[in-house]
């Protein structure tokens, strides 16, 4: 199976009756196949950029302001020696990406997609994370996406040396307590405060867009949430969103 094949063809697809019942575990299963980078546990934000976008894995190649920005970072790097300022310095002055705002503009596809994001100058915590993983990648920085309710931040480096990016906030640092005072009334699953595998910020990518379609086509917010399931099946929010969507088909289907 190609890795370029037409995204939105195969949710279009499993959307419609007539595929809904005879298709829907295949087309899942291909679309999980379709993001993994050749290897279970070892996931290519940047491919899966390109491929939530319906282009090819290797879309990044022929995009001027994603190679303008990484030889932005890799000047900045020279002349400071300073990593962690160069990706605050990317993020935020030369892309200067701004907080799309609260509620739904932060869960938008133009918010979750980091290629939109891109473009678009705007962006919601999954998004803007979700770009910087893409250059701590490309550049071998220890960059993580850290799990809050409702929320993501990131966290360069590890141990007591760990910073905290908030990336609603211009890269601003909180402590953990401070994001768990923040964040006190959850609801709270056990997750929190761990590094995120790839695969699991991809199904929380999934989870989101799968949101988006809650209200408006259910099959096609189930498809999203089977695949959130795959990469992420801890993640207790799928499953209660996969019931509420359940509830809501039509006898028919």
């Amino acid at each position: 199976m190609q890795k370029s094949k037409n995204l939105s063809s195969i949710v279009y697809r499993l959307s419609s009756k007539l595929f809904w019942s005879a298709l829907f575990i295949a087309v899942v299963v291909a679309l999980a196949l379709l993001l993994w980078s050749g290897c279970s546990e070892k996931m290519s934000y940047r491919e899966m950029a390109c491929v939530f976008e319906e282009r090819a894995p290797s879309c990044l190649d022929s995009i001027p302001a994603w190679n303008e920005g990484l030889a932005f970072f890799d000047s900045s790097v020279v002349a400071s020696r300073d990593t962690l300022e160069s990706l605050k310095s990317l993020l935020w002055n030369f892309w200067n990406i701004e907080f799309a705002g609260a509620g739904e503009a932060a869960f938008a596809k133009e918010s979750v997609l980091p290629l939109r994001v891109l473009e678009n100058k705007k962006s919601g915590c999954m998004g803007l994370s979700w770009l910087a993983l893409m250059v701590a990648e490309s550049r071998h920085l220890h960059l993580n996406a850290i799990l809050l309710p409702g929320h993501v931040f990131l966290r360069y480096g590890d141990g007591e040396k760990a910073v905290n990016l908030e990336p609603n906030r211009r890269g601003y640092s909180y402590t953990d307590a401070e994001y768990r005072e923040k964040y006190q009334k959850g609801p709270w699953t056990g997750l929190e405060f761990r590094p995120l595998k790839p695969k699991e910020f991809v199904g929380l990518a999934a989870f989101d867009i799968g949101n988006l379609y809650l209200e408006t086509d259910i099959p096609r917010a189930l498809t999203w949430y089977r695949m959130a399931e795959e990469f992420f099946p801890a993640y207790p929010g799928i499953e209660a969103n996969q019931t509420i969507a359940k509830k809501r088909l039509p006898n028919s289907l």
